[in-house]
C-alpha cells in the first residue's frame, strides 16, 4: 500500500511517524516543497536571537529517512482524484492508495493595497529570517517607528521579542494594531488579554485596538479613520487564508479549508484524509483549533484510522480537545516571561520555561 504524504509540517510528520510505528510494509512518500520543518512558534525569537533558524527547524530527508520513507523536496500543483496521483511542479507523477493533505496555511493581507509589497512577516522561517535580517541592517541612530499588525498571539510574541531585541535602542517605537478591541481576541475570556496588555504596555509597547488598517504607503500607514501612522519596518501577523493549492481541488470545503468527516477523511472521500490547519472539522458544533496540539493528534488519529481500513477495522472518531471555542496555548510575551492559558485559566509561574522544555523536546526527533 502506498501512503502518499503532502505537506511536512507538524501534522504531516506525525502521520508519517506514526505510520511507521504501526506498519513496517507500508510504502510511505512524504512531500513539501521546503526541506525542513519549522517549529513555526518560535518564529518570533528569532528576531530577538534566542534562538537559530537550525535551532528551531529539522531535516526532512534525514527524518523520512530514519522511518524508512521517501521524501520528495517538490511543490504539488494538483491531484488527479480519480487516477490518484500526485502532481509536482517538475512533472513528476506519484500514484497513492491513500493521500493525506497537510499543506498549511498562507499569510493572508486581505487585499490591503500596498500590505502585501511592504511589509514582513513571520509566518514561515525564511520570512522571520528576513525580518531579523531588516532589523539588523536598519539605522537606529535615528527615530525609528516599528509596527506590528494583527494582535493575535502571533503578533502579541513579535511585539514582545521586538522589546528584548530594541532594548537598548532608545529611539526605536514599537506599535501593536489590532482590529479588534483588545489584543488576543480569538481567546473568549479577557483575562489573559488584559495581562499580556498590560505586561506589553508597560514594556513601552503602544498598543492600537480598534484600529483597521486601509493601506500602506511607502512611508506611512493609513487607517480606516482617516489618521496616519509613520513607520520604517512593518511586520505583518494579521490573519492566515488556506494554501493556494486548495483552489485548484474539487473537493467540498468550508471557508475555503478542506472539510473532514469525524474520522478525519475528505467529507465523501475513503482514502483522503486532511490534517493540521488544512483541515476544517467541526463536531456537534466544536471547531478544532488550527494549533500544533491539535495537527498532532489529528496527524496520529488520521494514521491510525488509515492502518484500521487497511485491516477492515471500524474507525475512531477524532474529538478535538484544543478548540476555537476554549483554546490553550502558551504565549510568549518577552524577557523570557510568558503565560500559559488552559481551561480559562491563566498559569504565569514557569511558563516560559515550560514553553521552551515543549519546544526542545518535539525538536529532538530531528536530532
Amino acid at each position: 500500500m502506498k501512503v502518499v504524504i503532502i505537506g511536512c509540517g507538524f501534522g504531516g510528520v506525525e502521520v508519517a511517524g506514526e505510520l511507521r510505528k504501526r506498519s513496517k510494509e507500508l510504502d510511505i512518500t512524504m512531500i513539501d516543497r521546503r526541506t525542513r520543518l519549522e517549529y513555526q512558534a518560535a518564529h518570533p525569537e528569532i528576531l530577538s536571537g534566542k534562538v537559530t533558524a537550525e535551532e528551531i527547524s529539522g531535516d526532512l530527508n534525514e527524518f523520512a529517512s530514519r522511518i524508512n520513507a521517501k521524501f520528495i523536496n517538490e511543490a504539488v500543483v494538483n491531484i488527479d482524484f480519480e487516477a490518484k496521483t500526485v502532481k509536482t511542479k517538475e512533472e513528476r507523477e506519484i500514484a497513492y492508495d491513500f493521500l493525506v493533505i497537510s499543506i498549511g496555511a498562507e499569510q493572508t493581507f486581505f487585499g490591503i493595497p500596498g500590505a502585501e509589497e511592504r511589509s514582513y512577516s513571520v509566518n514561515t522561517l525564511k520570512g522571520a529570517i528576513e525580518t531579523k535580517t531588516a532589523l539588523d541592517k536598519h539605522d537606529y541612530s535615528k527615530k525609528t517607528s516599528i509596527a506590528v499588525i494583527g494582535a493575535g498571539l502571533t503578533g502579541v510574541e513579535v511585539a514582545g521579542e521586538l522589546v528584548d531585541y530594541l532594548r537598548d535602542r532608545a529611539s526605536a517605537k514599537i506599535y501593536l494594531v489590532e482590529l479588534m478591541p483588545r489584543v488576543l481576541p480569538a481567546f473568549p475570556t479577557e483575562n489573559v488579554s488584559n495581562y499580556a496588555e498590560k505586561f506589553i504596555s508597560d514594556s513601552s509597547v503602544e498598543i492600537l485596538t480598534d484600529t483597521a488598517v486601509q493601506e500602506v504607503n511607502e512611508h506611512e500607514i493609513t487607517f480606516t479613520d482617516g489618521t496616519e501612522l509613520p513607520y520604517d519596518i512593518i511586520i505583518w501577523t494579521a490573519g492566515i487564508k488556506p494554501n493556494g493549492l486548495l483552489e485548484k481541488l474539487e473537493l467540498p470545503k468550508e471557508r475555503g479549508w478542506l472539510k473532514v468527516d469525524s474520522y478525519l477523511r475528505v467529507d465523501g472521500m475513503k482514502s483522503v484524509f486532511a490534517v493540521g490547519d488544512t483541515a476544517y472539522s467541526e463536531n456537534e458544533g466544536v471547531r478544532s483549533g488550527q494549533n500544533v496540539e491539535e495537527a498532532e493528534r489529528q496527524g496520529k488519529l488520521a494514521a491510525k484510522n488509515i492502518i484500521r481500513t487497511i485491516e477492515g477495522k471500524k474507525l475512531e472518531r477524532y474529538r478535538a480537545k484544543n478548540t476555537i471555542q476554549n483554546p490553550r496555548a502558551f504565549i510568549s510575551l518577552g524577557n523570557d516571561k510568558a503565560v500559559m492559558y488552559f481551561g480559562g485559566m491563566m498559569f504565569k509561574v514557569f511558563a516560559y520555561r515550560v514553553k521552551k522544555f515543549v519546544e526542545r523536546r518535539y525538536m529532538k526527533r530531528f536530532r
